[in-house]
């Protein structure tokens, strides 16, 4: 009579839980900036760098559109930043935009 050896059950094919998929959502920044205007609103400046830095702030800007805010896109010379300013924001949206939609 003959046993198959025995693999630990953390190398066992399928006995490990698989890491939850990410959500589709918001694609984080390089840089945030969040800055007061006068009328007691915020601005907020959003950018990107590096290769897809165009997506990713395009994506961004689709999510604001279709959320109703304003975001003014911009960009480097060679293409290399990119960035939005966002707003103007209520103060008292301003974390929950970042959380729902830049962030």
């Amino acid at each position: 009579m003959t046993t198959e050896p025995r693999v630990s059950p953390r190398f066992e094919r399928g006995s490990t839980p698989r890491p939850a998929q990410s959500e589709p959502g918001a694609i984080r920044p390089d840089r945030l900036t969040v800055w007061p205007t006068e009328d007691g609103y915020y601005g907020i400046d959003v950018r990107w760098h590096g290769r897809e830095c165009i997506l990713r702030a395009v994506v961004v800007r689709r999510m604001l559109a279709e959320a109703g805010i304003e975001a003014q896109p911009g960009n480097s010379q060679d293409g290399r930043i990119w960035e939005l300013r966002v707003g103007p924001v209520p103060a008292n949206q301003v974390a929950k935009l970042i959380e729902t939609h830049i962030w």
